[in-house]
Protein backbone atom coordinates (compact mmCIF):
# COMPACT_ATOMS: atom_id res chain seq x y z
CA UNK A 1 0.00 0.00 0.00
CA UNK A 2 2.89 2.37 0.49
CA UNK A 3 4.45 1.96 -3.12
CA UNK A 4 0.74 2.78 -4.04
CA UNK A 5 0.56 6.26 -2.26
CA UNK A 6 3.95 7.07 -3.21
CA UNK A 7 2.78 6.86 -6.70
CA UNK A 8 -0.09 8.49 -6.63
CA UNK A 9 1.89 11.47 -5.07
CA UNK A 10 4.51 11.50 -7.49
CA UNK A 11 2.14 11.88 -10.20
CA UNK A 12 1.13 15.39 -8.81
CA UNK A 13 4.62 16.57 -9.30
CA UNK A 14 5.09 15.07 -12.62
CA UNK A 15 1.71 15.32 -14.56
CA UNK A 16 1.08 18.52 -16.65
CA UNK A 17 3.44 20.87 -17.86
CA UNK A 18 1.31 24.35 -17.04
CA UNK A 19 0.55 24.50 -13.17
CA UNK A 20 0.30 27.59 -11.44
CA UNK A 21 0.80 25.93 -7.68
CA UNK A 22 0.73 22.55 -5.69
CA UNK A 23 -1.53 22.83 -2.60
CA UNK A 24 -1.13 20.34 0.39
CA UNK A 25 -4.23 19.77 2.78
CA UNK A 26 -4.84 17.90 6.12
CA UNK A 27 -8.31 17.62 6.99
CA UNK A 28 -10.24 16.10 9.95
CA UNK A 29 -14.29 15.77 10.25
CA UNK A 30 -16.86 13.47 11.17
CA UNK A 31 -17.91 10.16 9.00
CA UNK A 32 -21.90 9.56 9.01
CA UNK A 33 -22.63 6.17 7.49
CA UNK A 34 -25.73 6.12 5.07
CA UNK A 35 -28.24 3.93 3.49
CA UNK A 36 -27.99 0.16 3.96
CA UNK A 37 -24.34 0.78 5.98
CA UNK A 38 -26.45 2.44 8.49
CA UNK A 39 -29.62 0.59 8.71
CA UNK A 40 -30.55 -0.27 12.39
CA UNK A 41 -33.77 -2.37 12.00
CA UNK A 42 -32.17 -5.34 9.16
CA UNK A 43 -30.37 -7.95 10.14
CA UNK A 44 -26.74 -7.32 11.01
CA UNK A 45 -25.34 -10.30 8.58
CA UNK A 46 -26.54 -7.96 5.86
CA UNK A 47 -24.10 -5.18 7.02
CA UNK A 48 -25.79 -2.33 8.74
CA UNK A 49 -26.06 -1.20 12.21
CA UNK A 50 -22.65 1.38 11.31
CA UNK A 51 -22.96 4.65 13.39
CA UNK A 52 -21.67 8.00 12.73
CA UNK A 53 -17.70 8.02 13.46
CA UNK A 54 -14.75 10.05 12.40
CA UNK A 55 -12.81 10.93 8.99
CA UNK A 56 -8.80 12.11 8.28
CA UNK A 57 -8.02 12.98 4.97
CA UNK A 58 -4.27 14.21 3.26
CA UNK A 59 -5.16 15.48 -0.14
CA UNK A 60 -2.44 17.00 -2.51
CA UNK A 61 -3.16 18.97 -5.18
CA UNK A 62 -1.59 20.43 -8.39
CA UNK A 63 -3.46 24.09 -9.64
CA UNK A 64 -3.19 24.17 -13.45
CA UNK A 65 -3.14 27.46 -15.18
CA UNK A 66 -6.71 26.35 -16.60
CA UNK A 67 -8.00 26.08 -12.77
CA UNK A 68 -8.51 22.81 -13.40
CA UNK A 69 -7.38 20.78 -10.27
CA UNK A 70 -5.67 17.51 -10.67
CA UNK A 71 -4.71 15.50 -7.21
CA UNK A 72 -4.36 12.34 -4.48
CA UNK A 73 -6.55 11.74 -1.56
CA UNK A 74 -5.86 9.26 0.65
CA UNK A 75 -7.99 9.04 3.44
CA UNK A 76 -9.18 6.89 6.67
CA UNK A 77 -13.24 6.56 7.83
CA UNK A 78 -14.03 4.82 11.18
CA UNK A 79 -17.41 3.61 11.95
CA UNK A 80 -18.81 2.25 15.38
CA UNK A 81 -21.28 -0.20 16.12
CA UNK A 82 -24.39 0.77 17.14
CA UNK A 83 -24.14 -1.24 20.27
CA UNK A 84 -28.07 -0.64 21.31
CA UNK A 85 -29.90 -1.12 18.39
CA UNK A 86 -28.25 -4.51 17.59
CA UNK A 87 -28.95 -5.21 21.23
CA UNK A 88 -32.50 -4.36 20.37
CA UNK A 89 -32.95 -6.54 17.28
CA UNK A 90 -31.63 -9.72 19.36
CA UNK A 91 -34.08 -9.81 21.92
CA UNK A 92 -36.70 -6.47 21.66
CA UNK A 93 -37.98 -7.96 24.96
CA UNK A 94 -35.23 -6.97 26.84
CA UNK A 95 -32.14 -5.59 25.49
CA UNK A 96 -30.37 -5.83 28.46
CA UNK A 97 -30.44 -9.55 28.70
CA UNK A 98 -27.68 -9.33 25.76
CA UNK A 99 -24.07 -8.33 26.25
CA UNK A 100 -22.10 -7.27 22.92
CA UNK A 101 -18.66 -6.37 22.21
CA UNK A 102 -17.12 -4.82 19.05
CA UNK A 103 -14.89 -3.47 16.75
CA UNK A 104 -15.54 -0.70 14.40
CA UNK A 105 -15.95 -0.39 10.44
CA UNK A 106 -12.99 1.12 8.89
CA UNK A 107 -12.57 2.36 5.42
CA UNK A 108 -9.21 3.55 3.75
CA UNK A 109 -9.20 5.32 -0.01
CA UNK A 110 -6.76 5.67 -1.98
CA UNK A 111 -7.90 8.01 -4.90
CA UNK A 112 -7.02 10.38 -7.62
CA UNK A 113 -8.82 13.75 -7.68
CA UNK A 114 -10.29 16.01 -10.62
CA UNK A 115 -11.94 19.21 -9.98
CA UNK A 116 -12.28 22.61 -10.45
CA UNK A 117 -10.76 25.72 -8.58
CA UNK A 118 -13.37 28.72 -8.68
CA UNK A 119 -11.97 31.89 -7.40
CA UNK A 120 -15.00 34.68 -6.62
CA UNK A 121 -13.48 37.60 -7.84
CA UNK A 122 -11.84 40.43 -5.38
CA UNK A 123 -11.88 37.67 -2.59
CA UNK A 124 -9.45 35.18 -0.95
CA UNK A 125 -12.76 32.84 -1.58
CA UNK A 126 -11.92 29.68 -3.18
CA UNK A 127 -14.84 27.01 -4.16
CA UNK A 128 -13.68 23.50 -5.05
CA UNK A 129 -16.07 21.03 -6.74
CA UNK A 130 -14.15 17.75 -7.23
CA UNK A 131 -14.71 14.29 -8.05
CA UNK A 132 -12.71 11.64 -5.92
CA UNK A 133 -11.90 7.94 -7.34
CA UNK A 134 -9.54 5.07 -7.23
CA UNK A 135 -9.48 2.29 -4.61
CA UNK A 136 -11.36 1.63 -1.39
CA UNK A 137 -10.03 -0.69 1.12
CA UNK A 138 -12.81 -1.68 3.54
CA UNK A 139 -12.55 -3.87 7.11
CA UNK A 140 -15.57 -5.39 7.92
CA UNK A 141 -16.95 -4.83 11.77
CA UNK A 142 -15.86 -7.09 14.46
CA UNK A 143 -18.50 -8.21 17.22
CA UNK A 144 -19.27 -10.61 19.89
CA UNK A 145 -22.94 -11.66 20.82
CA UNK A 146 -24.02 -12.82 24.41
CA UNK A 147 -27.22 -13.93 25.45
CA UNK A 148 -27.79 -14.04 29.53
CA UNK A 149 -27.52 -17.92 30.05
CA UNK A 150 -26.85 -18.86 26.68
CA UNK A 151 -23.70 -19.29 24.17
CA UNK A 152 -21.90 -16.20 22.88
CA UNK A 153 -20.99 -16.09 19.26
CA UNK A 154 -18.40 -14.48 17.21
CA UNK A 155 -19.02 -12.53 13.98
CA UNK A 156 -15.58 -11.73 11.84
CA UNK A 157 -15.26 -10.38 8.28
CA UNK A 158 -12.77 -10.07 6.10
CA UNK A 159 -10.95 -6.98 4.46
CA UNK A 160 -12.81 -6.27 1.28
CA UNK A 161 -11.40 -3.78 -1.70
CA UNK A 162 -13.87 -1.99 -4.12
CA UNK A 163 -13.70 1.05 -6.43
CA UNK A 164 -14.85 3.88 -4.68
CA UNK A 165 -16.08 7.06 -5.78
CA UNK A 166 -16.79 10.15 -3.96
CA UNK A 167 -17.58 13.32 -5.29
CA UNK A 168 -17.20 16.56 -3.00
CA UNK A 169 -17.05 20.12 -2.72
CA UNK A 170 -14.30 22.40 -0.92
CA UNK A 171 -14.90 25.92 0.49
CA UNK A 172 -11.40 27.62 1.16
CA UNK A 173 -10.69 30.86 2.32
CA UNK A 174 -6.79 31.87 1.84
CA UNK A 175 -5.62 33.46 5.56
CA UNK A 176 -2.46 34.92 2.99
CA UNK A 177 -0.99 33.56 0.20
CA UNK A 178 0.56 29.99 2.10
CA UNK A 179 -1.99 29.37 4.25
CA UNK A 180 -5.74 28.60 4.38
CA UNK A 181 -8.54 27.16 6.26
CA UNK A 182 -11.46 24.91 4.13
CA UNK A 183 -14.82 23.43 4.44
CA UNK A 184 -15.05 20.02 3.27
CA UNK A 185 -17.58 17.79 2.37
CA UNK A 186 -17.84 14.82 0.33
CA UNK A 187 -20.10 11.66 -0.45
CA UNK A 188 -18.51 8.04 -0.97
CA UNK A 189 -20.13 4.92 -2.41
CA UNK A 190 -18.31 1.46 -2.87
CA UNK A 191 -19.60 -2.01 -3.62
CA UNK A 192 -17.25 -4.44 -1.54
CA UNK A 193 -17.66 -7.58 -0.99
CA UNK A 194 -16.37 -9.43 2.20
CA UNK A 195 -16.12 -12.98 3.47
CA UNK A 196 -18.30 -13.19 6.87
CA UNK A 197 -18.14 -16.45 9.47
CA UNK A 198 -19.87 -16.62 12.10
CA UNK A 199 -19.36 -19.37 15.10
CA UNK A 200 -20.06 -19.90 18.76
CA UNK A 201 -17.11 -19.35 20.65
CA UNK A 202 -18.52 -20.82 24.38
CA UNK A 203 -18.11 -24.65 25.05
CA UNK A 204 -16.71 -25.96 21.80
CA UNK A 205 -16.07 -23.90 19.03
CA UNK A 206 -18.21 -24.52 15.91
CA UNK A 207 -18.49 -22.70 12.66
CA UNK A 208 -22.35 -21.83 12.30
CA UNK A 209 -22.64 -19.93 8.82
CA UNK A 210 -20.03 -18.57 6.50
CA UNK A 211 -21.26 -16.19 3.75
CA UNK A 212 -19.72 -13.74 1.29
CA UNK A 213 -21.37 -11.05 1.19
CA UNK A 214 -22.02 -7.60 -1.05
CA UNK A 215 -22.29 -4.46 1.10
CA UNK A 216 -23.30 -1.19 -0.40
CA UNK A 217 -21.20 1.35 1.12
CA UNK A 218 -21.83 4.43 1.39
CA UNK A 219 -20.95 8.01 3.90
CA UNK A 220 -20.85 11.01 4.03
CA UNK A 221 -17.75 13.03 5.55
CA UNK A 222 -17.71 16.84 6.39
CA UNK A 223 -15.67 18.90 8.36
CA UNK A 224 -12.66 21.48 8.85
CA UNK A 225 -9.06 21.30 7.15
CA UNK A 226 -6.02 23.47 6.83
CA UNK A 227 -4.09 23.79 3.50
CA UNK A 228 -0.50 25.19 2.46
CA UNK A 229 0.20 26.13 -0.79
CA UNK A 230 3.54 26.36 -2.49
Amino acid sequence: MRSIILAMLMSIFVSGTHAQELRFSLQLGAAIPQGDFAENKSNPEDGGFAKTGFDMKFVAERILENNFVTGVNVGFSMFGVDQNALKEYINPANPDLVCTETQAFQNINLQFRGGYNWTIKETNLHVIPFVDAGLGVFNSAYYSIKVSGGDTYLRTGSTGLGFLVSPGLDVMYMVNDFVGIKLYSNYQFARYTVDEEFRVVSGTPDVIDQQTKKYNYSSICLGLGANVTL
